[in-house]
C-alpha cells in the first residue's frame, strides 16, 4: 500500500509465536501495527484500562479464558471495538455460538491471509456503527430542540396531516382557545377557519404539502367559543414519524389589523371635518377617470372655496376658524347626501364628486349649496358672518389626462367666479360674502394642484427656462440637515436637500421648482445632478474619517430611469465609497401611486448595497402592503403629523403610523421638530430619529455641532440644550 497505516492491536493468546504470526500477517497487507498480548483476565482487563485500542482478536480457548470472556470484558468496557477469534481448530457449533454472542469473525491460524480482509472489514463496519451512533445522538439532540423550540415558541404551531390536526404546541392551543392536545386532535384545521375564507384555506393546504419554504395569507379564524380573530398562517411541508405532513404556523394579527384599520381611516380622513382628504379625492378621482374612458360611467367636479376664513383666523384665531369649518362641513354633507364623495381639499377649500347627474341635478345642487350658504350663519366675538364661497364645475369626459389636471381645472372654474378685488371684502361691520354663480356648461372641463393656487402656463414656461438653464451652468446647490440618531449612534446622517441658485445669490427651495420640473420632464436630470454631486460630498466626508450617509429624495420619475443605477455605481467606485451609505427616498404617495415601477426601483437600488427609506409616511395606508415586502429601511413620518403633537387627532394618527412602522420593524424618522417640548413625546412613542430646525436649520456643509446633550435618557422630560446655530438660521 503507498501509505502505512497504523493499527492499535489487542491480542489475546499464550503462544508469542502464533502472535508473532498474526502479526506478521498484517504487516505484510501494510499496517504499521502498536500491538500488546494477554493471556488471561487481570492482563486483559489491564490493557482495556490504559490502552485504546482500534482491534481485538483472541486464541478461542486459554488455560482459564478463552475469547468468550475476553469479549465480555470488552463489552463491560462499554467499547465496541472489531473482535475476531484466531485459532487453531474450533468445531461448527463452537462458530455458531460465538457468533450470535457478537463474535465478529473466525479465522483459523493456518488460512491467516484471511486475517486482514476480516479486520478491515469489521474496522470499517466499526466506523459505521460509531457514525451511525453519533447521527442518532445528532437526530435526538436536534428533536430534543425543535421540541424545545416548539413549545417556547410564542408562534402559534401545528402539525395536520390530511387536513387534521396531529399535533400542536402550547401556543397554538391558546389562540384558538383549547386546554390540551386531545381535545384538538382529529378535528379538522377547516373547523378553525371561517366558511368564507375556506377555499383560500384549502389552496394555502395544497401549496404547503409541495412547499419547504412557508407560505403565508391572512385568514378570519374561529375560536373553540366561535370568536372570530384575524390571523396569518404559513404552510409549509414536513416530515412526520416518515409521514408526509404539513405545518401550519399562525400568529394573530388581530391588533394589527386594528391599528391598520384606525389608520385607514385616519390616512382617508380630515381629522378636523370628518370629510375625506385630498389623497383619498384624487385617488377616487384617478378611478372615476378610469371609469369614464371605458364609458361605464359620467362624472363631475364641484370645487367649492371658502372666502372668509382667512380673516376669521387673523381676527377671531383659529379655534373660531375650525369651528366655521365643522360648520360648513355639516352643511355640505346633509345638503349633497351620504353618496356623494365630498372632502376637504385644502385649508379652506372643498371638492364633490358627483356621479350619473345630469346638467338639470347639478344646477339644482348648485343652487341649494348657495342658497345654504346664504342661509347659514356664523356668530363669534360679537359679530354675525354668512358663509359665502366661489364655485367651479367641471364635467370628466373621455379626453380628461389625468386627476390632478381635472382638478386644476375645477379649481381654475372657481376663481373666474371670484368677485374683483374691491369688492371682494364686505363691510367689517356685516361680513357676508356672496356665492358665485354657476360656470357654463360648455366651458372646458377642470384639474387639480395638490395646493389649489393660480397657475399661469406663461409662469410654468418661465420655470422650465429656468431649470434648463440652471442645468447647463451648474445653478444647482446641495445643502444639508443632520437627521439625529435619539439612541447616541455615533453615525452621522444628513437628508440632501438641492436648491436652484436665483439671479440675487438667493437659494430657491425645491417645492418651488420641481413641480414644473416634474410636469416638463426635467425632473429626472435634476435627480442625476444630485445623485452625482452628493456622491462627491460624500465621498470627501469618508476622506476625512467620517463615515456619513446621506438620504437622498427622488422624483417619481426614477422610477423610470434606466440610467439612474448604472450611474450610482460608476460613482460609488469611483470615489471609493460603500453603497450602504446612500439612502435614497421616494414618497409614499409616489410609491401608492405608482406601485409596480416604484418596486422594480426599490429593488434595483437595494441590490447594489444602497438603503431605502419612505417620506411622508402615514397619509396612505396603501403602502402597507409594499412597506412589508419591500426592503425598506426607515420610515420618514409626514411633517404634519410632528407640528401639532398637542392635537389629540394628531397624537392619535402619529401612534397609529409609528405602531404600523413598528410592527414592520422598520426605523422610523420624525421630521420638521420645530420645538424641544415635542421630544419628550416622540421618545416615548419609540421614534428612533429626529430631524427639523429645532436642531438645525439646512445648510451648505454637511455638520452638526450640538451645543450639549444629543441624546435622551431614560427621563420622562429630557432635556435638549440649545443649539445656537440652529437657532440663528
Amino acid at each position: 500500500m503507498a501509505e502505512k497505516k497504523i493499527l492499535r492491536l489487542l491480542i489475546v493468546d499464550d503462544s508469542p509465536d502464533d502472535a508473532e504470526a498474526s502479526v506478521q500477517a498484517i504487516r505484510k497487507n501494510g499496517y504499521m501495527l502498536k500491538q500488546s498480548r494477554v493471556q488471561d483476565l487481570t492482563g486483559m482487563q489491564a490493557a482495556l484500562d490504559k490502552g485504546n485500542w482500534d482491534a481485538i482478536i483472541s486464541e478461542f480457548s486459554l488455560p482459564h479464558f478463552g475469547a468468550q470472556m475476553a469479549h465480555d470484558l470488552m463489552r463491560s468496557a462499554n467499547l465496541d471495538l472489531p473482535f475476531v477469534v484466531v485459532t487453531r481448530q474450533i468445531k461448527d457449533d463452537d462458530v455458531l455460538r460465538i457468533m450470535r454472542l457478537g463474535i465478529h469473525d473466525v479465522v483459523v491460524k493456518g488460512q491467516l491471509a484471511r486475517l486482514t480482509p476480516a479486520l478491515e472489514r469489521e474496522l470499517k463496519a466499526a466506523e459505521g456503527r460509531r457514525a451511525l451512533a453519533e447521527a442518532s445522538r445528532t437526530v435526538k439532540e436536534m428533536e430534543h430542540k425543535h421540541h424545545a423550540v416548539i413549545e417556547g415558541s410564542r408562534d402559534a404551531i401545528c402539525y395536520c396531516q390530511d387536513g387534521m390536526h396531529v399535533d400542536a404546541n402550547k401556543a397554538y392551543l391558546e389562540l384558538f382557545g383549547y386546554e390540551q392536545l386531545s381535545d384538538l386532535e382529529g378535528i379538522p384545521v377547516l373547523n378553525l377557519i371561517d366558511k368564507s375564507d375556506h377555499p383560500r384555506f384549502k389552496d394555502l393546504l395544497r401549496k404547503g404539502a409541495k412547499l419547504t419554504e412557508p407560505e403565508a395569507q391572512e385568514f378570519v379564524g374561529l375560536k373553540q367559543d366561535g370568536t372570530r380573530l384575524h390571523v396569518e398562517i404559513g404552510a409549509s411541508a414536513i416530515q412526520l414519524e416518515g409521514e408526509n405532513a404539513v405545518q401550519l404556523a399562525a400568529v394573530d394579527v388581530s391588533k394589527r389589523k386594528a391599528v391598520e384599520s384606525k389608520l385607514q381611516f385616519l390616512n382617508q380622513h380630515d381629522p378636523l371635518t370628518g370629510l375625506y382628504n385630498r389623497h383619498h379625492f384624487i385617488q377616487e378621482v384617478t378611478k372615476m377617470v378610469e371609469m369614464v374612458r371605458r364609458a361605464a360611467a359620467r362624472a363631475t367636479i364641484l370645487y367649492i372655496d371658502l372666502e372668509q376664513l382667512k380673516q376669521i383666523n387673523d381676527t377671531l384665531g383659529y379655534a373660531a376658524g375650525d369651528r366655521l369649518l365643522i360648520k360648513v362641513a355639516r352643511l355640505f354633507r346633509e345638503r349633497l347626501g351620504e353618496n356623494v364623495l365630498l372632502a376637504r381639499f385644502g385649508g379652506d377649500e372643498f371638492a364633490a364628486l358627483l356621479v350619473n347627474k345630469s346638467s338639470h341635478e347639478l344646477q339644482d345642487i348648485s343652487d341649494a349649496l348657495h342658497k345654504a350658504l346664504k342661509d347659514t350663519s356664523f356668530t363669534e366675538g360679537g359679530k354675525t358672518y354668512h358663509c359665502h364661497c366661489t364655485l367651479g364645475v367641471t364635467a370628466i369626459d373621455e379626453h380628461a389626462e389625468s386627476a390632478q389636471k381635472i382638478m386644476l381645472k375645477a379649481y381654475q372654474a372657481s376663481q373666474r367666479t371670484r368677485p374683483a378685488p374691491e369688492r371682494a371684502a364686505p363691510p367689517e361691520s356685516a361680513p357676508t360674502i356672496a356665492a358665485a354663480p354657476m360656470p357654463e356648461r360648455a366651458a372646458a372641463p377642470p384639474t387639480a394642484v395638490p395646493t389649489p393656487a393660480p397657475v399661469a402656463s406663461a409662469a410654468s414656461d418661465d420655470w422650465s427656462a429656468r431649470i434648463e438653464n440652471a442645468l447647463k451652468k451648474d445653478g444647482f446647490q446641495l445643502t444639508y440637515q443632520p437627521v439625529i440618531n435619539l439612541h447616541g449612534e455615533a453615525a452621522e446622517l444628513f437628508e440632501v436637500l438641492v436648491r436652484m441658485v436665483a439671479d440675487d445669490e438667493s437659494l430657491i427651495t425645491a417645492g418651488q421648482f420641481m413641480p414644473a420640473a416634474e410636469a416638463s420632464g426635467l425632473s429626472m436630470a435634476i435627480d442625476r445632478w444630485v445623485v452625482r454631486q452628493a456622491i462627491v460630498a460624500l465621498g470627501e466626508l469618508h476622506r476625512e474619517g467620517r463615515a456619513a450617509s446621506f438620504f437622498i429624495n427622488m422624483a417619481p420619475s426614477a422610477f423610470t430611469d434606466a440610467d439612474l443605477v448604472p450611474l450610482i455605481i460608476q460613482g460609488v467606485r469611483a470615489v471609493g465609497i460603500k453603497p450602504e451609505h446612500l439612502i435614497f427616498e421616494v414618497n409614499e404617495s409616489d410609491l401608492a401611486q405608482q406601485p409596480e415601477k416604484a418596486k422594480t426601483f426599490v429593488w434595483a437600488v437595494t441590490k447594489i448595497g444602497c438603503r431605502f427609506a419612505i417620506d411622508n409616511f402615514g397619509r396612505a395606508v396603501d403602502t402597507l402592503t409594499y412597506l412589508r415586502d419591500l426592503p425598506i429601511e426607515f420610515v420618514k413620518l409626514d411633517g404634519s403629523l410632528i407640528r401639532n403633537l398637542a392635537d389629540p387627532i394628531d397624537q392619535t394618527t402619529l401612534k397609529a403610523a409609528v405602531d404600523v412602522a413598528k410592527a414592520i420593524d422598520k426605523k422610523v424618522v420624525a421630521k420638521s421638530v420645530e420645538a424641544a417640548e415635542n421630544l419628550a413625546s416622540l421618545w416615548n412613542l419609540g421614534i428612533d430619529y429626529v430631524q427639523g430646525n429645532y436642531f438645525q436649520a439646512t445648510d451648505e456643509d454637511a455638520n452638526y455641532e450640538p451645543a450639549g446633550e444629543t441624546t435622551l435618557s431614560e427621563v420622562s422630560a429630557p432635556q435638549w440644550a440649545t443649539n445656537t446655530r440652529a437657532r440663528s438660521r
